[in-house]
C-alpha cells in the first residue's frame, strides 16, 4: 500500500491542530469537527492515491489543485476563529454543535414494547401517541429553522469565499 505524500499528510496534521485551537481545545467539540472534515480527507487522499496511479489524469489534478486552495482558505478561516471571538468563531463552534445535535437526533432511543403492560393501558392510547407525535414534528420543525441560518452562512462562505465546511456522515446506530 503505498503512503500518502507528505504535503498532505501535513495539511492533514495542521488542520487538525486548527481545528482544536479553533474551539478553545474543547474535546469534544474538536472531536466533532474531526468528524465533520473527515470524509472530506478521505476523499481527497482517495483521488491523491487515484492520480499516483495514472498521473495524466488531468481532471483529477485540477480537482486536486482547486481542493488545496479551498483548505487553504479553510484553514485562514479556523486560524481567524481560533484568534478572534467573533463571527467565524461562532460560525466553527455552532457547526460543532450541529454534528453533536445530530448525532444525538441519530442514536435516539425509540420507546420499546413492554409486555407487561396491558393492552389498554394509557401509554398505548391514541391520544398519548399522537401528542408524542405532534411534540416531535414540532421539535423537528424548529431544528430545521434553526439550522436554516447556520446553513446559509455556510452555504455563502463555501460558495463565495472557497472554504471548506465538512461533511456530515450520518451513522445511525443499530441496537
Amino acid at each position: 500500500m503505498s503512503r500518502l505524500p507528505p504535503t498532505f499528510t501535513s495539511l492533514y496534521r495542521l488542520f487538525l491542530r486548527t481545528t482544536s485551537a479553533s474551539v478553545l481545545h474543547h474535546t469534544s467539540a474538536t472531536r466533532n469537527l474531526r468528524q465533520l472534515w473527515k470524509p472530506v480527507f478521505s476523499n481527497a487522499a482517495q483521488n491523491i492515491k487515484k492520480l499516483e496511479q495514472d498521473p495524466s489524469r488531468q481532471e483529477i489534478q485540477q480537482w486536486l489543485d482547486k481542493w488545496e486552495k479551498r483548505m487553504n482558505n479553510t484553514l485562514k478561516f479556523l486560524y481567524n476563529s481560533a484568534t478572534s471571538r467573533g463571527l467565524p468563531h461562532q460560525v466553527v463552534r455552532n457547526l460543532s454543535l450541529m454534528v453533536l445535535a445530530e448525532y444525538q437526533h441519530a442514536s435516539a432511543k425509540l420507546p420499546v414494547w413492554n409486555p407487561r403492560l396491558a393492552p389498554d393501558a394509557p401509554e398505548y392510547s391514541t391520544e398519548v401517541i399522537m401528542k408524542a407525535v405532534t411534540k416531535r414534528q414540532q421539535t423537528k420543525e424548529f431544528d430545521k429553522k434553526a439550522v436554516n441560518a447556520l446553513d446559509q452562512v455556510v452555504k455563502m462562505a463555501e460558495g463565495r469565499d472557497k472554504i471548506l465546511f465538512g461533511r456530515m456522515m450520518v451513522k445511525a446506530k443499530v441496537c
